[in-house]
């Protein structure tokens, strides 16, 4: 599937497994298990209207609550919000219901049915048309519906899983479907021409006795669960093999592979990756991440097209021997690292054990691998390169698949590779092996952890859907304190198996604690411990890298640039050695579990602060390129330099600045949030507001900058509709205010109080307010002036609310940002409406438009959006007023707010809304 369309990454849905939302090659979290059974029921009908009574159905079923359809806005507006984080806008809403504009084949349900329609034998589309399946559809979603369609999409795979491997057999390939019909035998041991299918392959490779064998076991089920004999294609089926002249002779193989994967998870792109290898694939990633239990599950798997024998060594790369490979060791470079590491902490593991660090040697491994092909000890030569020699050729023509594990490096690998032929090669590293992929042709795949659904599936496994269902939200909190680290969530699981009457609850009760975290994810063998092997690649690093690694676990997360390291020049070693990921371009992140172990390690206070002061001071610049009239902050910040584009920066650094705010003290958060202020009242969501302005009343102490963070939580709960907690806030601050004799700060709350009594309905105390805080200023001010105007004009006062607003205006052109003036063309053009000035109203709603859309202001937007459409509409622009009314709605929607609801009525009705609610017209904006 192609995955760029003019430009942009297209967006595609999967359900056939966990459900995901993709653009192009980026997964998007879609949110609560509710949120994606909404998509899901959209999607798996993409370009038809599903009714929302449908949706209900389909999400709650017969447990629908009272207010379900107020719940499903809610969950739709969230599922919007995914599909437009990806660049597209597709969700629809339509008469009836709700449509998912999006092709069939970016929903993999209906491009597999259209392949499964076109195929009629073809090998190449019923290929692709099975590959499509990554486990079981609708992964993670409760309920009758979700279990309805997980029973009828099955049929629907079974059907093309049997023609897929008559068309593989036809076609001369019967190895090709050996894996995959076995596992489709064992998740279903009844359907007979599945098994039909698999003796035939197995008769067609010369394993007839394990293909007599698998009719044997079809019998006896039937009998013992059914009561009923194979039908009569199945006993023809076993005639034909019985009978066939065929004989094969297979000569002893190698089968060295490990044993299977218990209770093996998701990963399902990964092994259908592994799939299409032609000779030479790279399993990267961090420790615990899974990558062993990759190799070998899909190499069990993939067993049967390699009937000349499997290979497996762990080259031992990263483990408990490995760990002083540097005489630097990292291990030592900071008298706190050995201490905090867990790595010496239990007298087992650590850089000083014994060993040489560099693994075992590849003439070992190579040795081994030819004494497991039936050469003789003493006819294997002594040098290295001619060893490697005797491998290739005992290699030439064979299917082999050799799996080496726990690679150091491109050089430890080299020997142990085949010549040029049919057999596949699997190495594991938690070194990015670029020498394998440069020089060899070596097909890279990095694992990250599991996505939410492949870890409640490892979870169900592990424990039962019972189990988890019982508690659904302690299982996700396991999930999340996990960090969706496969290796953690099974040591989790395993503690939870051997403690069954103790709830999920008490589990994740442990977890929380750093002490109860580590030893419940500690097993009874050093692999088997999180932080132990941790350690192994922490204590690989070179000194440099090994301080900004510790750095990095004083980092609040979830990601970071470059820019905001003083050492960063060590950062790709920290890539290579996958302790940090580069998940977008030019950002890095560490899951939080291996964040918590660098915390662990300690770093120097000092550096700490000082990556704190870069973000603090970048954000103060950004937010004085956004608002540059704004006031400078009682408590000062230290500026650093100014970003390019302020708004981008704050859209890529919001999330790490709430971090820090929550995880810093003093004055620090009272200064982030001022910081923030201006970004998040533009682009939301406002509850970002409350947390960090919550933040810094908890930390500061400062008369003055709590009277401005009072002043300013309340407005963001006037945002939020929330008039009694801004009302009780607006007057603690007038108490702050009061107390440090401060009357800007005294006329500044006056005007934000006006804004809450006008979007109380009540206009005439709004207008007090409004001109008390011009009386207590002394002087008129441009923000002021625009709010009586306005208040003026809604009170039926024209004339006045015109006077009072050009004067605003003329002032801002002086003083005032394109935010403040774009507020006075919207009172202007409310005005001008309502005396009929009806063109003149239409300039000065696409003048405010204009400014709000050059700031990012989405809220006020969509505001002007409204009015616009109003005025089209009192002036019969029927189709103008709805296009404007529903640009607002996508904007609305987008930031969850409750002025949604208006605009669809304004739409579906053509209602005039009685104007009494105008919130925050221009004193709301920072000051």
């Amino acid at each position: 599937m192609s995955f760029l369309a003019a430009g942009r990454a297209v967006l595609e849905v999967r359900l056939l497994g966990p459900v995901e939302l993709w653009a192009g090659p980026r997964q998007l979290p879609v949110g609560e298990p509710r949120q994606r059974a909404v998509l899901a029921a959209l999607a798996c009908e993409a370009g038809r209207v599903v009714t929302a009574e449908a949706l209900i159905d389909r999400v709650w079923g017969e447990a629908a609550p009272a207010r379900a359809r107020h719940t499903l806005q809610s969950h739709l507006t969230r599922v919007r919000g995914a599909l437009r984080n990806g660049g597209g806008d597709p969700l629809i809403r339509r008469s009836g219901g709700y449509l998912l504009d999006l092709p069939a084949d970016q929903v993999d349900l209906l491009r597999f049915r259209a392949l499964a329609a076109r195929a009629h034998g073809d090998v190449g589309l019923l290929r692709e048309a099975v590959r499509l399946w990554r486990g079981e559809p609708l992964a993670g979603l409760a309920g009758d519906w979700a279990s309805a369609m997980r029973v009828a999409w099955d049929r629907e795979r079974l059907l093309a899983v049997v023609e897929w491997a008559e068309a593989e057999l036809a076609t001369g390939d019967p190895a090709a479907v050996i894996g995959p019909l076995g596992a489709v035998v064992l998740e279903q041991p009844l359907v007979e021409p599945v098994a039909v299918a698999l003796m035939r392959a197995l008769h067609a490779i010369g394993r007839t006795a394990d293909a007599l064998g698998q009719y044997d076991a079809l019998r006896r089920r039937l009998a013992e669960e059914l009561g009923a004999d194979p039908a009569p294609a199945t006993r023809a089926a076993h005639a034909a093999i019985l009978t066939s002249s065929a004989t094969v002779s297979i000569e002893p193989a190698p089968a060295q592979l490990p044993a299977d994967v218990a209770y093996f998870a998701g990963r399902a792109d990964a092994l259908a990756f592994l799939d299409k290898v032609p000779s030479l694939a790279v399993i990267g990633g961090s420790a615990g991440v899974g990558k062993t239990a990759l190799a070998i599950h899909w190499a069990h798997r993939a067993s049967a097209r390699f009937p000349d024998g499997q290979l497996y060594v762990n080259l031992r790369g990263f483990g408990p021997a490995s760990a002083a490979r540097k005489s630097g060791s990292a291990a030592r470079s900071s008298g706190r690292a050995a201490e905090g590491s867990g790595v010496a902490a239990d007298g087992s593991q650590g850089a000083e054990q014994e060993g040489n660090g560099a693994g075992i040697d590849p003439g070992e491994a190579v040795r081994g691998f030819l004494g497991a092909l039936g050469v003789p000890a003493p006819r294997i030569p002594a040098e290295l390169d001619a060893q490697s020699a005797l491998l290739r050729s005992r290699l030439a023509g064979k299917r082999v698949l050799l799996v080496l594990d726990n690679a150091r490096d491109s050089d430890q690998v080299r020997p142990l590779l085949p010549g040029a032929g049919s057999c596949v090669t699997v190495v594991t590293s938690r070194n990015q092996l670029t020498g394998l992929v440069a020089a060899d042709g070596a097909r890279p795949l990095q694992l990250d952890v599991l996505s939410p659904g492949e870890a409640q599936e490892l979870l169900d496994r592990r424990l039962g859907r019972e189990r988890t269902a019982a508690e659904p939200a302690a299982g996700q909190a396991i999930i999340d304190l996990c960090a969706r680290l496969p290796l953690a969530l099974t040591l989790a699981a395993a503690h939870a198996v051997m403690q069954p009457g103790t709830g999920l609850s008490a589990l994740a009760q442990g977890l929380l604690d750093s002490r109860g975290r580590w030893s419940t994810l500690a097993g009874d063998t050093p692999d088997t411990d999180v932080r132990a092997v941790f350690s192994w690649s922490y204590a690989a690093l070179t000194p440099a890298a090994a301080d900004l690694f510790r750095l990095l676990g004083a980092h609040p997360g979830p990601d970071f640039t470059a820019a905001a390291l003083n050492n960063a020049p060590h950062l790709p070693e920290l890539v290579r050695s996958s302790l940090v990921t580069e998940h977008i371009p030019g950002r890095y992140s560490m899951h939080d579990l291996m964040r918590a172990y660098a915390e662990g390690l300690g770093t120097d206070p000092a550096a700490r602060d000082h990556l704190l002061a870069h973000y603090l001071g970048t954000a103060y610049a950004a937010a004085k390129l956004l608002a540059p009239a704004r006031p400078e902050p009682v408590l000062p910040i230290a500026a650093a330099p100014e970003p390019d584009d302020p708004m981008r920066w704050f859209s890529a650094e919001k999330s790490v600045l709430l971090a820090w705010a929550a995880r810093t003290g003093g004055d620090r958060p009272w200064q982030l949030a001022w910081t923030l202020d201006t970004f998040l009242y533009r682009q939301g969501p406002w509850h970002d507001l409350v947390t960090v302005w919550e933040a810094a009343l908890a930390t500061v102490g400062h008369d003055r900058a709590r009277a401005y963070a009072y002043a300013r939580l309340a407005r963001a709960w006037t945002l939020l509709d929330r008039p009694d907690e801004a009302d009780r806030d607006y007057q603690l601050a007038l108490d702050h205010y009061e107390q440090a004799d401060d009357i800007a700060g005294q006329s500044s709350t006056h005007h934000e109080l006006a804004i809450l009594r006008e979007r109380q309905g009540r206009l005439p105390d709004a207008l007090a307010h409004a001109e008390r805080a011009l009386e207590i200023s002394g002087h008129a001010t441009a923000n002021t002036l625009n709010t009586i105007g306005f208040y003026r004009a809604q009170l039926g006062d024209f004339a006045g609310a015109l006077e009072a607003c050009e004067r605003a205006l003329a002032l801002f052109e002086h003083e005032g940002d394109d935010d403040s003036r774009a507020a006075v063309w919207d009172s202007l053009g409310f005005i001008r409406h309502g005396l009929g000035e009806f063109d003149a109203a239409i300039e000065c709603y696409e003048t405010a438009l204009r400014l709000y859309r050059q700031v990012g202001d989405l809220y006020w937007v969509a505001y002007t959006l409204v009015h616009l459409g109003d005025l089209h509409r009192d002036c019969g622009r029927g189709a103008r007023a709805v296009a404007a009314w529903r640009e607002a709605l996508g904007l609305y929607e987008e930031l969850g707010h409750s002025n949604a609801a208006d605009v669809v009525r304004r739409i579906s009705t053509g209602a005039v809304d009685d104007r009494r609610s105008r919130p925050d017209v221009s004193g709301g904006r920072p000051s």
